[in-house]
């Protein structure tokens, strides 16, 4: 029988793009918490948060024919997530409580290009970070976040222990998140998905 949740990123979207349903399931249980909290941070109610990042997923699902499996899913599901925001705060910019956020948000987007562009140019950076790993802590985290391959099957795969898996993956995302940073001259908040994303 299909184990779906030690299957790679790539090839869930195709099966997700065929309506396979078990696929969908696997990326819904991999992304909807960081899509969750990413939301939160501008709506600031857990009821909402909710909402919203379920119609995401729903999205998802509904434009799963428009999915390239050789683009990365993280970026798909960062510009659906970014729009799902703008919309709902541009719906609830008349009320007092959402006009400041409102205003926040839409300033940061308002050039979308840009946005794009610098999400992928990240995306290239954290590329050549993990070509410049030692060969092991590579293969770990192509592994792991690629893959999506648990600490135990990455263990068995490469004959360590999964402690030694985890002390690695540690350091890998350490070691990413400090090579990232003096790129980040401001604290844009789609650089806090593009991290949760790694």
């Amino acid at each position: 029988m299909k184990n779906y949740k030690t299957d790679s990123i790539k090839f869930l979207v195709l099966e997700l793009k065929k309506g396979n349903e078990k696929a969908f399931r696997v990326l819904y249980d991999r992304y909807q918490k960081k899509v969750y909290h990413y939301i939160l941070q501008f709506v600031k109610s857990t009821d909402i948060s909710e909402e919203l990042a379920q119609e995401v997923f729903i999205k998802v699902w509904l434009k799963r024919k428009e999915l390239n499996e050789n683009k990365e899913f993280a970026s798909f599901l960062f510009v659906m997530t970014r729009n799902m925001i703008y919309d709902h705060l541009r719906k609830t910019a008349s009320r007092n409580s959402f006009i400041k956020t409102y205003y926040e948000f839409k300033e940061l987007i308002n050039n979308r290009t840009s946005d794009d562009i610098q999400f992928k140019e990240y995306e290239k950076l954290l590329n050549q970070i993990i070509e410049e790993l030692p060969e092991q802590k590579q293969k770990i985290y192509i592994l792991s976040r690629k893959e999506g391959k648990s600490n135990q099957e990455i263990a068995e795969v490469l004959g360590i222990s999964p402690k030694t898996v985890k002390n690695n993956l540690w350091e890998v995302l350490k070691i990413i998140r400090c090579q990232l940073q003096p790129y980040m001259e401001f604290k844009i908040p789609f650089i806090i998905l593009f991290l949760e994303m790694i």
